[in-house]
């Protein structure tokens, strides 16, 4: 496996989109790739990227809960994302059906408030890969990388660390035992005992005598609720005839009504009251202009008379004007207005007094118009009153008819009968329903019992099966126990073989540590001398715990017999000189077809870079710019040169 490409999109220090172009010249030789940046650059992003591209919420850790997932992705979106959302790329070669392909995992997260809206894309040589159901792509991914392994192969410097500090060996014991798969061998040998168990507790539990005992009882029981429901049954129609004859006399004898009476007064006093307001009211309306309304002609002669009074009445008023007007031209001199204009004007408005109407009106001409006006609005308002009066009398009519049909006393017998039809009515019906709840039970319980019946008759039947089973998984115990003594033996060996020639090749003290003993029964380290000495971990020098540590997770790795790339995290900040140089001459260029070195500026000194640079195939160096707003990558190509790749849509 070689991984191509890592795109990082808006994720932790990475603001904007930053691709890293990972594939080594293998051929060349270089299977080197250098990642160098100060502290706080991005670098443990960098891996933290590859891993959580491959595995998602499992590169957390396999007991993180989603809830907890989600807080870890909003906090590493990158603060200056205006639209609050992350992308990781990952596109790598691994073996398909006997070929290589180039698998392309996409992962991308866009908050949602306090959530995270996840998807995942996997494509493989540029399309999906449909084969394989979308919701097992996760589990497909971790085949081809388990993540137990993958520790061996992606690993900072806190990891060394903690194996380096660790006295009692733990972590390289949980670490050992996933490498050799004995974890697997302990569940597989579990479920056998599981299996067995539970065969045998099958056996037990098949009663074909009992069963059919219970389901004989049951089907007779059903065959008696069933005939009592019939009975019922029919005990309940001749109620209900006599109900309903009840229920006719009742309502014959005027029943209903003396039920209602109450209410029937009620509603005929509140009718009576609405009649009286609605006739008050239509006699205001009368005693006012509505009666016009009936004289339709006569009004409109009427209003034309009006109108002409009104004009007569204007005289004076037109004889002032004029007048008026005349004093006002005459002292202005005006040559436009002479006497016969006058004359003229005031003949004018004599003619018109005179062709007017002789009516004379006692009050204001407006307020007579305005009263004349208004008989329209009255006209719809009688005959609104007039429809609800109707109403109001039909409803008042309807209402003493009911009442003198009532006659107190006369239905008090009839509704004594109906009483008692319809209590007698309503036990039957309580009686019955509780008798078909009964004969569902009844069903229910014969159902059940078919079915037992039918499972013991096959847990029988398959006795015989279930014996050769477990004889089968009891052969295959013991021949899981002598696997796993071989597979321990032969991988023990092999792992011993490679820690001896990675920590020989790495420390200055080529002969401190001639042999590796791991206990196959509790898997604990024990390292020993020229002479045989066991030798404690107490007695390295911090350095060489570091490089004990390193060499055992290559060994491990080795072990593995996965061909599958090496990402280190600061490897070199706790080595001195000596051993740096020996770690990357001997442990780097060898390690791995592919070995991306994660590295601080102070680490990689000149002499390491010289050291390393003919294993080196790209060399990548990563900083923030602007105040820490824009991350830069730079690439130190040996045959294109400098190139500055700025991160596009950067913040």
């Amino acid at each position: 496996m070689i991984l191509h490409s890592l795109r990082i999109f808006n994720f932790g220090l990475y603001g904007g989109e930053h691709r890293f172009d990972l594939a080594p010249d293998s051929e060349g030789g270089k299977p080197v790739v250098l990642v160098i940046g100060h502290n706080g650059a991005g670098k443990t992003t960098f891996l933290e990227s590859v891993r959580l591209a491959l595995y998602g919420k499992r590169a957390l850790g396999a007991r993180v809960g989603q809830a907890e997932y989600e807080r870890h992705l909003l906090k590493r979106i990158n603060n200056f994302a205006t639209d609050r959302q992350a992308s990781l790329e990952l596109a790598f070669t691994s073996q398909h059906l006997g070929k290589e392909d180039i698998y392309t995992v996409r992962r991308t997260w866009a908050a949602r408030g306090a959530s995270v809206v996840e998807s995942l894309e996997f494509e493989r040589n540029g399309k999906p890969v449909d084969d394989i159901p979308s919701e097992d792509w996760n589990h497909y991914l971790e085949d081809i990388i388990p993540a137990g392994v993958s520790q061996l192969f992606f690993f900072d410097g806190e990891k060394i660390q903690d194996i380096a500090d660790d006295q009692e060996n733990t972590g390289l014991t949980e670490a050992i035992k996933s490498l050799l798969g004995i974890d697997i061998l302990d569940q597989l040998r579990g479920d056998l005992a599981l299996y067995k168990s539970r065969s045998m507790d099958r056996e037990g539990d098949a009663n074909l005598e009992g069963i059919q005992r219970d389901l004989n009882v049951a089907r007779s029981d059903l065959v008696l609720t069933e005939e009592e429901i019939g009975s019922l049954s029919a005990k309940r129609t001749q109620l209900a005839r006599r109900s309903e004859a009840s229920q006719k006399v009742f309502e014959q004898e005027g029943g209903s009504i003396a039920l209602s009476r109450d209410t029937l007064l009620d509603e005929l006093k509140n009718v009576e009251a609405d009649l009286t307001k609605q006739t008050n009211a239509l006699k205001a309306l009368v005693n006012g202009v509505a009666p016009f309304a009936l004289a339709p002609k006569l009004l409109a002669k009427f209003s034309a008379d009006v109108e002409q009074a009104r004009t007569k009445q204007s005289g004076p008023a037109i004889d002032a004007f004029v007048s008026s007007f005349e004093d006002a031209m005459t002292a202005g001199d005006s040559a436009s207005w002479t006497a016969s204009h006058f004359a003229s004007l005031r003949d004018f408005a004599r003619n018109i007094q005179v062709s007017s109407s002789s009516m004379v009106l006692s009050t204001e001409p407006d307020w007579v118009v305005g009263k004349l006006a208004s008989i329209a609005d009255e006209r719809v308002k009688v005959a609104t009153l007039s429809a609800q009066l109707s109403e109001l009398q039909k409803h008042r009519t309807v209402l003493k008819d009911q009442l003198k049909n009532f006659r107190p006393g006369a239905a008090a017998g009839a509704f004594d009968d109906l009483k008692r039809a319809e209590f007698e009515l309503g036990l039957i019906e309580a009686e019955l329903n509780r008798k078909q709840a009964d004969a569902t039970q009844a069903r229910a319980l014969i159902e059940r019992l078919e079915r037992e019946l039918r499972k013991s008759q096959d847990a029988v039947f398959a006795l015989a099966r279930a014996e050769e089973k477990r004889d089968l998984a009891t052969r295959a115990q013991a021949a899981l126990n002598d696997y796993e003594e071989r597979i321990v033996e032969l991988r023990l060996a092999s792992l011993s073989k490679h820690f001896i020639e990675a920590f020989s090749g790495l420390v200055t003290r080529k002969s401190l540590v001639c042999k590796v003993i791991v206990d196959p029964n509790t898997f604990q380290l024990k390292l020993l001398g020229e002479t045989g000495n066991e030798i404690t971990p107490l007695e390295l020098s911090a350095g060489e715990r570091q490089l004990f540590a390193i060499s055992m997770l290559w060994a491990l790795g080795r072990t593995s017999g996965r061909e599958l790339p090496m990402i280190i995290d600061t490897p070199l900040s706790r080595l001195d000189r000596q051993h740096r140089t020996n770690l990357m001459s001997n442990y780097v260029p060898r390690t791995s077809a592919q070995v991306i070195m994660l590295c601080t500026d102070t680490e990689l000194t000149p002499d390491l870079a010289e050291t390393i640079a003919p294993y080196v195939s790209r060399r990548f160096e990563i900083g923030a710019v602007v105040g820490g707003q824009r991350t830069e990558i730079t690439l130190l190509d040996p045959e294109q040169g400098v190139q500055v790749l700025e991160a596009s849509n950067a913040h």
